[in-house]
């Protein structure tokens, strides 16, 4: 599902969003406006094709996923990217007036949107391997083979809680990427905390 196809036209309109930012006259949101556009299209498309799918449908979409994997990378990547973009417009709204918080606001939905991102790259990431492998690697207590909903509940899991659900992870593989997945995690987490933190200075300095 993350297709280079996809991939290229989230962008696409993400730049384009940037380039009216910009035109706006508050160029130093275009960055942050053209990720939230970018990410968010990407989100809704993506969990739009999957989410509706049963076990065959899951696990016909995970095998064509494994075409794809070097979109992984590119996407993580640019999630990981953004938070910098986050920080730098931080420092520069180092003022508590409307566009200060107008900016925090903003680097708040984009560290949401990339976490967000970063969790549903695993959650596919996660379906290709369980449906790749021959025992799954992934124990969901049920007799149904499991749909992309189950994935995503464990992604999302270790995305929030940076630990294993109720789910037992029974391959060596997927241990690993649950490990990078929690690391991964923990980094996002950080930065909510910083971004917070600054949204409420900014706020009150305001006042």
């Amino acid at each position: 599902m993350l297709s280079w196809r996809r991939l290229l036209i989230c962008l696409g309109g993400g730049l384009l969003a940037a380039a009216l930012t910009t035109v706006a006259g508050v160029p130093q949101m275009a960055v942050l406006v053209g990720w939230a556009v970018a990410a968010g299209g990407l989100l809704l498309w993506v969990w739009r094709i999957s989410w509706p799918r049963g076990p065959e449908g899951t696990k016909r979409l995970a095998e064509e996923e494994g075409r794809t994997r070097v979109t992984d990378t590119v996407v993580l990547s640019a999630a990981v990217a953004s938070l910098a973009a986050v920080v730098e417009a931080l420092v520069r709204s180092g003022t508590g007036d409307a566009v200060g918080v107008a900016t925090v606001l903003l680097g708040v939905l984009v560290v949401i949107l990339s976490w967000a991102l970063v969790n549903t790259v695993f959650a596919l990431k996660y379906a290709r391997l369980y449906y790749s492998g021959g025992d799954g690697g992934i124990d969901f207590g049920q007799r149904e083979p499991p749909t992309y909903s189950d994935f995503a509940y464990v992604a999302f899991t270790v995305g929030m809680s940076f630990a294993v659900p109720d789910t037992q992870l029974a391959a060596t593989s997927i241990r690993k990427v649950a490990l990078g997945h929690a690391l991964l995690s923990y980094l996002f987490g950080t930065v909510v905390i910083a971004v917070a933190v600054n949204l409420v200075t900014n706020l009150g300095q305001q006042g």
